[in-house]
């Protein structure tokens, strides 16, 4: 038997090293693969190209890039993501295009692909501004449309030409803003939501109590979209040279343009099929006649990304020459150490944080933001760390992207100087919490929750009962400590009293321009304003370099995170009741949202309602 017992693990362990090994050369392999892919070299670049800036594409503020889910996705389906690309880089290749005497201008075309937080309005904005820069150099910018989104017209408009394909639509309907409210379907199920606030105007609850906006919400809601569509017939107006009051007349009673009717209101130059638009761009730049083609240059060819296996930054992740760090919080703040765009963790952004500040050659920090916040305890973690690195000397510049409200908005208060786009949304000054009980669901099924416990509340957080008057009574006195700090932290940071403050607060959102003109944003300005403005704090003249926090993943260095276990083990594994009955309700909408309430003691700054590309994706 003793024998039988040996042979038998000795088979177990000779299968375990066996299937270890396997794994181990299938990676490798793998990887070798990926590596070829990855390591083809760049187009050359010959004279008289067009850079094709292709909006097909998710414009996000973190750097993404190629990620091995991606290309595995790829190789499987068959099936081709969108590219992603962040702003700083774009900017930097229309920067690096102005001069470049390779290129003879710039071609548009496509759609955007929004996903998650990416292509949200004020940064599709700054891309243009880099696009305008880039005609100081007297090169042109040329577009060609078939049917654009009212998003993709907006850059466009700013094109010095505009051609459209005679089958092409353009519809400009204006924007809206809605919500799924899950009020009515919770109380079908059974499942008990009660909700602690403060201010007016914090509707993030309403989504899980109400089954409609309440008038205040809507107020807001209805005041951040009529100036965006101002902002947005403005700018076309100007770039069309066409009157913003003709121009709006118009859209109240003909919104859909066919592409005679375009160009007989102005709204492109000229109709054009796709050979003559080719033929055309041969003439105003080169003739490639290996593919009769013109020469052109993508957009994803002429960005300044890191090679597989290349950093940025020198040996163990340190700083190579005196930096500036441009650190970006993407997301839905929650508690933890995600980052993926859709969320991201207050764990992660602190040890990014302390990584900069702790290097002696890191001279500024530019926290990039664009989240609509999220965790009180994430966005406070991240806070202190901000305050931690001005203490040891660094000046941070807080740089405000498409969104940077209730949590994302907390984590800007103690800062140097922060900057917003006039089209930022921001404010949201507020607090709440949210506590669903399952007792009626479970009854319905006959089933019920018991517990033995030490004290009367010592199952306060959990979903098995709903809470008690007093209980509610405790959890919103908590509450209202938490927004009392909320307010103390804007006055400090803002130079307000707390009144002011309270005042322009309540939940309340605001427009970036409105936000500077009541005192809660310093000034406005985009991402390299920020970078200057951190440079000038720090004294450091033009003699810099940027380093952005996280760089450009591609599937390599994600395959090499693979291998390391560690690098996956502080995601945070919670799941909501709320979220599960969204996944068995099949109310997959409303699932994402559900998935950031993870915050321990249920508390959170947020502003649900928002999304990216806001008003522009209903």
């Amino acid at each position: 038997m003793k024998k039988f017992f040996s042979e038998v693990l000795r088979k177990f362990a000779v299968s375990i090293v066996s299937t270890i090994l396997f794994a181990l050369v299938f990676f490798f392999l793998l990887g070798g693969i990926f590596a070829s892919f990855l390591e083809s070299p760049k187009p050359e670049i010959r004279k008289s190209s067009f850079l094709v800036l292709d909006l097909t594409m998710n414009l996000t503020e973190r750097p993404g890039g190629l990620t091995f889910e991606d290309v595995a996705e790829q190789a499987l389906t068959d099936e081709v993501r969108p590219m992603q690309a962040h702003l700083l880089e774009v900017l930097d290749a229309l920067r690096k295009a102005k001069t470049d005497r390779r290129i003879s201008g710039i071609l548009v075309k496509g759609s955007f692909q929004p996903q998650d937080y990416g292509c949200g309005y004020s940064t599709v904005r700054e891309m243009i501004e880099g696009m305008e820069d880039f005609k100081g150099s007297g090169k042109p910018v040329i577009g060609f449309c078939h049917s654009p989104s009212q998003l993709d017209y907006l850059v466009f408009a700013a094109c010095d030409e505009l051609y459209m394909d005679p089958s092409g639509t353009l519809l400009l309907n204006g924007l809206a803003s809605g919500d799924l409210f899950l009020g009515d379907t919770l109380k079908k199920y059974g499942v008990g939501v009660q909700v602690i606030r403060t201010g007016r105007y914090k509707g993030a609850v309403e989504p899980f109590t109400s089954n409609a906006y309440s008038p205040e919400n809507r107020e807001q809601i209805k005041r951040l979209l009529d100036v965006r569509w101002a902002d947005y017939l403005g700018f076309i107006a100007q770039r069309r040279d066409l009157s913003v009051d003709e121009l709006n007349t118009t859209l109240a009673t003909n919104f859909l343009f066919e592409s005679e009717d375009a160009m007989e209101n102005g709204l492109i130059d000229k109709i054009l099929t796709h050979d003559q638009f080719i033929d055309l761009i041969i003439e105003k730049g080169a003739l490639n006649e290996d593919d009769n083609w013109y020469e052109e240059v993508a957009l994803i060819d002429y960005l300044d990304r890191p090679q597989p296996g290349e950093s940025l930054q020198g040996p163990e992740g340190h700083f190579r020459n005196p930096e500036i760090a441009v650190i970006y919080v993407e997301g839905v703040i929650v508690d933890g150490w995600a980052d993926d765009g859709s969320m991201v963790g207050g764990g992660e952004i602190v040890s990014r944080i302390r990584s900069a500040w702790n290097d002696e050659n890191c001279r500024a920090i530019v926290l990039r933001v664009n989240s609509p916040g999220g965790s009180v305890s994430g966005s406070d973690a991240i806070l202190q760390e901000i305050s931690r690195a001005r203490k040891e000397g660094l000046p941070v510049v807080v740089s405000m992207g498409a969104v940077a409200a209730s949590g994302g908005y907390w984590i800007a208060t103690d800062c140097d100087l922060l900057l917003a786009h006039k089209q930022t949304i921001t404010g949201s000054i507020g607090v709440f919490g949210l506590l669903p009980n399952l007792q009626g669901l479970g009854a319905r099924f006959g089933a019920s929750f018991d517990s033995v416990k030490t004290h009367p509340s010592a199952d306060l957080l959990g979903v098995s009962r709903p809470k008690t008057q007093q209980e509610m009574k405790v959890l919103q006195t908590h509450v209202e400590s938490l927004y009392g700090k909320f307010v103390d932290l804007v006055a400090n940071g803002r130079g307000l009293t707390p009144e002011v403050v309270h005042k322009h607060a309540e939940g309340r959102v605001w427009m970036g321009e409105d936000a500077q003109e009541i005192g809660l944003v310093q000034e406005l300005g985009g991402l390299y304003d920020a970078i200057d403005r951190a440079a000038e704090l720090a004294e450091l003249g033009d003699d810099f370099e940027v380093i952005e926090i996280p760089e450009v993943s591609n599937p390599m260095d994600e395959f090499t995170e693979m291998l390391d276990a560690e690098a996956k083990s502080h995601t945070s594994s919670r799941i909501s009741a709320l979220q599960v009955l969204a996944g068995a309700s099949g109310l997959k909408g409303a699932e994402s949202v559900i998935r950031a309430l993870d915050n321990p003691r249920r508390t959170y700054s947020w502003l649900s309602w928002y999304r990216g590309s806001f008003g522009f994706q209903p």
